[in-house]
Order: C-alpha cells, then structure tokens, then sequence
C-alpha cells in the first residue's frame, strides 16, 4: 500500500477569506498533498474562492486503488488489507483499468475540497438568521 495519510490544512474560510480555518484534505500520499496544496493555492491567487474547490489527484496505478477506497468508498487503513468487499473491489478495478486502458499510465481524478466557515462568520450567520 502507497503511504496515505489523511491530511487537514489551513485555508481560507469561504465566505470571509481572511481567516484560516482547518479544513480536511482527505487521504492523501505527501506528493498528492503538495499538489493539491499548490492547485489551492493556484485557484485561491486566481480569486476563485468558492465553498467547494475542485484539484486533480494523479495517482499510479498502484495508488489508485487505495485513493479511490479511502477516499470515495470510506474504506479505513485497515481494512483495505483484507476486509473490501468484492463488489467494490471490482468496481475499483474497472474504473482503473478503463482509465489506463485510454493510454495512460496515471489515473486523474477529479478531488473536491470543501472550504470550511470560520467561527466568526458563523457566528454572524447564526445571528443574521434570527
């Protein structure tokens, strides 16, 4: 198994951006991380700051496997040794063999980040509602 670790980092809160709130990245190897930090930070330079931020993660074929279990299927560290379910081990492997059968030798998927508010705004939220 690739060495995936679940990764959170301080980025903007959506709806101010001035203050970093720690948000949850998801499973990633250290490499993903990176890339998804400077995708990130790419998308926040560009003014594009929305509730949901939208990276790619470039996996081996190796790795796409335990990205797509942890990641989408909700399997934990341990149990992608020996407790995925067949059904979803297939599904898995069809997906990444469709995505290399294209000729690639990576698979690309699609990473949603979802911003988190800071306290202060949801504070203000909370009491705008009243």
């Amino acid at each position: 198994m690739a060495d995936f670790q679940y990764y959170f980092h301080q980025l903007p809160c959506f709806n101010c951006q001035k203050t970093t709130v720690n948000t949850d990245l998801g499973w990633l190897t250290e490499a993903m991380k990176d890339d998804v930090l400077a995708q990130v930070a790419a998308t926040i330079a560009e003014g594009n700051v929305e509730a949901d931020l939208s990276v790619n993660v470039t996996c081996s074929a190796d790795e796409a496997r335990d990205y797509l279990l942890l990641n989408f299927y909700g399997y934990s560290e341990e149990e992608l040794a020996s407790q995925v379910e067949a059904e979803d081990e297939k599904e898995v492997a069809d997906e990444i063999a469709e995505l290399l059968a294209e000729g690639n030798d990576v698979a690309v998927f699609e990473h949603e980040i979802a911003l988190q508010i800071c306290t202060d705004c949801g504070i203000d939220d909370e009491s705008n509602q009243a």
